[in-house]
């Protein structure tokens, strides 16, 4: 599955026209959230929803989650409570150690449904990353982590992402409102396989997400 979105990623930049050079490119993202009773009937989260999303622009040394790496504190907030606080604190950390730019944010929604965010990214951070809860859940969320946005010398006009759900491996519940039951130690981040996503053709993603640059 992570080979699957590498290559999702890499496909829809090549579609992309790449941008003139700049020291900076300024920069829209959509996250459309398609996760409904329609698309993942199987236990149905009552209330289902994203909580808000955080993000952020940054360089090689920040990674805000990957596949087999352990969830941050703020991250683990994120995934069990859907509150980013404390994401917010470890993100101004890392930018005081000039490892990241310009963090941006979104308000939660329903879904299916649409947060939008616009930011600035810089040929010093030109990785994006952010996250969002998959609510309500133990520790699932989904997002995006270090997408390349300043390609070969140019910035890529437009990237398409496909959104899964990801286990933060910091709570051992395994339906929607199971009481808390924290992983001691903390468990690998994994994509989440569980049966609510987990169907004969495979994993279903919850969404897509399109980072499009736009005029400053």
């Amino acid at each position: 599955m992570v080979f699957r979105f590498l290559l999702t990623l890499a496909a829809s930049m090549a579609l992309a026209s790449p941008a003139f050079s700049q020291e900076s490119a300024q920069y829209r993202l959509d996250i459309h959230a398609t996760w409904s009773l329609e698309t993942h009937p199987f236990e149905y989260a009552p209330g289902a929803h994203f909580s808000r999303m955080r993000g952020a622009t940054h360089n090689s040394r920040y990674t805000l989650f990957g596949d087999g790496r352990t969830a941050s504190s703020g991250l683990q907030s994120v995934a069990e409570r859907g509150r980013t606080d404390l994401l917010l604190l470890e993100m101004e950390d890392a930018r005081e150690r000039g490892r990241l730019g310009e963090i941006f944010d979104a308000p939660g929604i329903g879904v299916p449904g649409t947060m939008s965010a616009t930011f600035t990214a810089t040929e010093k951070y030109s990785l994006a990353s952010f996250a969002t809860m998959v609510a309500p859940s133990p520790d699932w969320f989904t997002g995006a982590a270090s997408v390349p946005l300043f390609v070969d010398g140019k910035w890529v006009e437009r990237v398409e992402l496909t959104l899964w759900a990801w286990d933060a491996g910091t709570d051992s519940g395994t339906t929607w409102t199971a009481d808390n039951a924290e992983t001691q130690p903390r468990q690998s981040i994994r994509l989440l396989a569980a049966p609510n996503f987990l169907y004969p053709e495979g994993l279903r993603p919850v969404g897509t997400a399109t980072m499009v640059q736009i005029e400053e």
